[in-house]
């Protein structure tokens, strides 16, 4: 989505703030390749860089950090600075100036969760007065697509359709989106261009969630393009599957790694409830240890600071 600048530009023009536009010369606001999210990481972040002169003078990057986490991490201002001096670190190496360029970082959100995690790296050090002048300080706008209704995701219509989709990627109501997202689309159909954007929408859905299956993307495809959205699918069947064969032994490799990191994460959470509220009932460990990562990830970053379990899980369990 972001490698289009048409979908670049709008995305600058209408998510961010009115001053931060005003200093921007919207029309040569370009994608820039390349990522700065750890590899380890690519599972749940991804990035992309833009490019755009200043009205007076110079050029600026626009960076956004796309979380695909269902609860807010609490240091993503810190991975947020990191990243950022990694960019200038890239456009020193490339220009030789003697100036950091100004970089606009951005971070968007789509999970469940209200996004409560500091927005600045200051307010994640621990230092007394004396030593707060010595920290360094970076904020990031927050684009939290929770607090848009769907008629309020504007811009282009490849843009549109990839933000509704990440809007609704982790609810229920997945499966009556689609249809919508992928009517912003059949104008641009019969391009190659969209036809590229069906596919990429469609990829994502299907690696992104459970929430929908063949014949929901089918259906989608019918409602939205008609008889021609039908065709479309024994084509993406028939690559997924080819793909798919070509990933099996990687995606088992994969698999087994993310069910040791699910129960690490599990026991690292039971340690640190038995140590801060003593015995956790047995019902409560099985909760624990059936939850995703995601989940689980949540909850240990409440488990230090909540004051009893009930605060742990946000309601979601009530001691007997």
């Amino acid at each position: 989505m972001f490698a289009r600048p048409d979908a670049a530009r709008d995305f600058v023009r209408h998510y961010l703030p009115p001053e931060v536009v005003e200093c921007l010369d919207i029309r040569t606001v370009a994608p820039v390749s390349g990522s700065f999210v750890d590899p380890e990481l690519r599972g749940h972040q991804a990035d992309a860089v833009f490019s755009v002169n200043l009205k007076d003078g110079g050029e600026a990057y626009v960076y956004v950090l796309i979380e695909h986490k269902s609860h807010p991490d609490r240091f993503a201002a810190f991975q947020v600075l990191r990243y950022v001096v990694r960019l200038w670190e890239r456009a020193l190496r490339e220009t030789g100036g003697n100036r950091l360029p100004a970089v606009v970082p951005v971070v968007l959100y789509h999970g469940r969760s209200e996004w409560r995690a500091p927005r600045d790296v200051a307010d994640l050090v621990e230092a007394p007065a004396g030593l707060v002048r010595y920290q360094p300080r970076l904020r990031y706008e927050l684009c939290d697509l929770r607090r848009y209704e769907d008629d309020e995701i504007r811009g282009a219509a490849i843009l549109q359709a990839s933000l509704l989709v990440m809007k609704h990627i982790f609810r229920e109501d997945l499966r009556e989106t689609l249809p919508r997202a992928l009517g912003l689309l059949a104008e641009l159909f019969h391009t190659q261009t969209g036809l590229e954007a069906v596919e990429v929408l469609l990829r994502y859905v299907a690696m992104a969630t459970d929430r929908v299956g063949a014949e929901d993307i089918r259906n989608a495809l019918v409602t939205a393009l008609g008889p021609e959205g039908e065709e479309i699918m024994p084509t993406l069947a028939e690559k997924w599957i080819e793909e798919g064969m070509a990933r099996g032994l990687q995606q088992g490799l994969q698999q087994g790694l993310q069910q040791g990191l699910q129960q690490g994460r599990a026991e690292l959470l039971l340690r640190i409830l038995e140590k801060r509220f003593g015995k956790v009932p047995a019902d409560l460990r099985d909760r624990v240890k059936g939850a995703d990562l995601d989940t689980l990830a949540g909850w240990v970053e409440r488990a230090f600071e909540a004051e009893s379990l009930e605060d742990v899980f946000e309601g979601g369990w009530e001691k007997p």
